[in-house]
């Protein structure tokens, strides 16, 4: 029973935002941000984004520690504090989406399954478990994204012109 509330719950905040995130997850102006930075970089800008996203997806990220690491990156050696700590927004915010994307794919799969079985809930432990740890993920990253959001909020602007 306890995991057909957890699979509920879930369902429930993926129906009810329909972009499917976790509800209140992700501070609204680091999406703006995110969504207002990502069309205009570069594309090895942007590579780097995504692969940096992919790598921190299955870890508890520190975003001062995730910055550090930036900064220390050959690929963006010149670029001052701040567009680095710009650049670990997008990071998080495109992990935080792809871990949107996992969570919407499982409970698709879970529901898919509890159609065919009646006996879901032993079968779906792991699954919960799962679930449980990137929704975890997901509102620690949210977090640390505030966190840094609040630390750029006077020169997001010109985060975006340096970026481009």
């Amino acid at each position: 029973m306890k995991n057909l509330f957890l699979f509920a719950l879930i369902a429930f905040n993926f129906s009810t935002n329909g972009c499917a995130q976790v509800a209140n997850a992700m501070p609204p102006d680091a999406d703006e941000f995110y969504n207002k930075t990502m069309p205009l970089l570069k594309p090895q800008l942007k590579k780097i984004i995504l692969q940096t996203a992919d790598e921190i997806k299955r870890r508890k990220v520190n975003s001062d520690s995730l910055c550090n690491s930036l900064y220390k990156n050959p690929q963006l050696k010149g670029m001052s504090k701040n567009d680095i700590e710009g650049i670990t927004v997008l990071v998080m915010v495109q992990a935080s989406k792809d871990a949107d994307d996992e969570l919407k794919n499982m409970v698709m799969e879970i529901s898919r399954s509890s159609s065919q079985n009646n006996n879901v809930a032993k079968e779906n432990d792991p699954q919960n478990l799962k679930l449980q740890i990137i929704m975890s993920r997901k509102s620690d990253m949210a977090e640390e994204i505030s966190y840094v959001m609040k630390k750029i909020s006077g020169s997001k602007q010109n985060i975006i012109d340096n970026l481009k």
